[in-house]
Formats: structure tokens, C-alpha cells, sequence
């Protein structure tokens, strides 16, 4: 089964895919991905730091998140 999230938001942004998965999977800010996975920020941050969910940085330092690698982890 696949299920598709749409992520909508009234800023627009650069769309960064994920350059660890084979599919395009637009990265997510921080908050997006608390939102969609129903933890907390830290325990995200938690989960990079373990390299168990894909990210970038950007170059102004902000952290976008791989939303297929957090929500494989069946957080929520």
C-alpha cells in the first residue's frame, strides 16, 4: 500500500529532494515533520544525530527532514 501526505504551507521555499532516497521525497522543515509524525522536535534531532532519518542543511543552518525515513520509522 503506498499512502501520499501533501504538506501545504503559505511561504514558498526551495524544494530540496532527498538525496539518500531513490524517489523524489521533498524534504520537510523541523516543524513540518513534528506535525506529520507527532513527535517532538528534540526526539527528531535525537534521530538524526543517531543517522536514523535522512536530512539536509541548509545554508542559513536550517534543518529539513527526510519525511520518508521518519514516518518508516511508524512514529506516529
Amino acid at each position: 500500500m503506498r499512502e501520499v501526505m501533501v504538506i501545504r504551507g503559505s511561504r514558498k521555499r526551495n524544494r530540496l529532494l532527498c538525496t539518500n532516497c531513490a524517489e523524489g521525497v521533498v524534504l520537510v522543515t523541523i516543524e513540518e515533520a513534528v506535525k506529520m509524525s507527532g513527535i517532538s522536535a528534540r526526539a527528531i534531532y535525537r534521530l538524526i544525530e543517531e543517522g536514523q532519518i535522512h536530512f539536509a542543511e541548509t545554508a542559513d543552518s536550517l534543518a529539513l527532514i527526510c519525511p520518508a525515513t521518519l514516518l518508516a520509522k511508524g512514529l506516529k
